[in-house]
C-alpha cells in the first residue's frame, strides 16, 4: 500500500471532487491473472509482495506467470482478505531491507525473530521448513558419520543463501569466527548447486522441497545427493508485513483468510499441487 495513493483517494472522498482519478499502476489480481486493475472494482487494499526465485514456492513459468506454492497461497489468502497483490523480484537480503523501509509490503516464507519484529508484522505460521545438506554423490563416504561442526573443522566449504535462517545450530556455526570463511554465501540458492558442481564448495544447505525441484529440473538427481545427517527444522514460517505500510487490521484479515483456507480444505488442495 502506498501513502500517496491512499492520500489522494481520501482527498477525493472528503472533498467530493468528481475529477479525481486513481493513479494508474500495474498489478496482479489476487485471483491469479495478470491484469490492470479497474479503479471502480479494485479491492480496498493493495499490496506489493517481494519474491526471489525459490521453486516450488515462487518462480516464473515459461509464459512469464508467477507460479508456486507461496504465490498460490498468498493469492488465495489475499482474496479472502479482500486485497490485491502485485509482485517485485529481488534477492532475499534486498527484500528484507525493502520490508524494513516499506518499499514492499510483504514477503512469504519468513522466520519470526526479535530483530525482524522491530520493523515487521508476522502472520500466523502457515508451513514448516525442513533443511538438508546436499553434496556430490561421490563424496558420501568422505563426510559420513560426522557432525556439521566436525565437517567444518575438517575444512568443508558450505554454501548458504544470503540472509536465510537455517536454525540455531547452523546460526551458531555461522557466527563462530573459526568457520566464518567456510560459509560461501549466494544471493539465490540455485547458485550453490552450480558452485557444488564446479568444486567451489563441498556442500550446501537448502529446503528439501526446493532442492528436490532444482535437482530434478537440472537432471542432477544422480549427481547431487542429500547427506544422511539430520539437520534441525528451520522452524515455522510466516508471511512478513512491513510495519511502515501495512496496518494491523490487514494482518488480522490475512490471518482470518488463512484460517478459512484451512477449514475449507483449500490449503491442502493448493499444497498438494506442489508438494507430494
Amino acid at each position: 500500500m502506498h501513502f500517496t495513493i491512499r492520500f489522494v483517494l481520501f482527498a477525493c472522498l472528503a472533498l467530493g471532487l468528481s475529477g479525481c482519478q486513481r493513479p494508474p499502476e500495474s498489478q496482479e489480481s489476487a485471483a491469479g491473472g495478470e491484469t490492470a486493475a479497474d479503479a471502480t472494482t479494485a479491492p480496498p487494499c493493495q499490496l506489493t509482495m517481494g519474491w526471489d526465485p525459490w521453486e516450488p514456492y515462487h518462480y516464473m513459468d515459461p509464459k512469464g506467470q508467477h507460479q508456486g506454492l507461496d504465490f498460490e497461497l498468498v493469492r488465495a489468502i489475499a482474496r479472502e482478505a479482500d486485497c490485491s497483490v502485485d509482485y517485485q523480484r529481488d534477492s532475499w537480503a534486498n527484500l528484507l531491507a525493502s520490508v524494513r523501509t516499506g518499499e514492499i509490503d510483504l514477503i512469504s516464507g519468513a522466520t519470526l525473530t526479535p530483530e525482524r519484529e522491530a520493523f515487521a508484522l508476522f502472520s500466523e505460521p502457515y508451513r514448516t521448513e525442513r533443511f538438508a545438506m546436499y553434496i556430490r554423490a561421490g563424496d558420501a563416504d568422505r563426510f559420513a558419520g560426522e557432525s556439521l561442526e566436525e565437517m567444518l573443522a575438517n575444512g568443508m566449504r558450505l554454501g548458504v543463501t544470503d540472509a536465510y535462517l537455517y536454525g540455531p545450530t547452523v546460526q551458531t556455526l555461522q557466527d563462530d569466527p573459526r568457520f566464518a570463511d567456510q560459509f560461501v554465501v549466494a544471493a539465490v540458492g540455485e547458485t550453490s548447486a552450480t558452485r557444488l558442481l564446479d568444486g567451489v564448495i563441498d556442500g550446501f544447505l537448502e529446503d528439501v522441497f526446493v532442492a528436490t525441484s532444482v535437482l530434478r529440473r537440472r537432471g542432477l538427481e544422480d549427481v547431487v545427493k542429500a547427506h544422511p545427517m539430520e539437520l534441525e527444522s528451520g522452524g515455522e514460517v510466516r508471511l512478513m508485513f512491513s510495519r511502515a505500510t501495512v496496518p494491523a487490521e490487514v494482518l488480522a484479515r490475512f490471518d482470518a483468510g488463512l484460517q478459512r483456507l484451512r477449514e475449507t480444505g483449500r490449503y491442502e488442495d493448493i499444497e498438494g499441487q506442489y508438494i507430494r
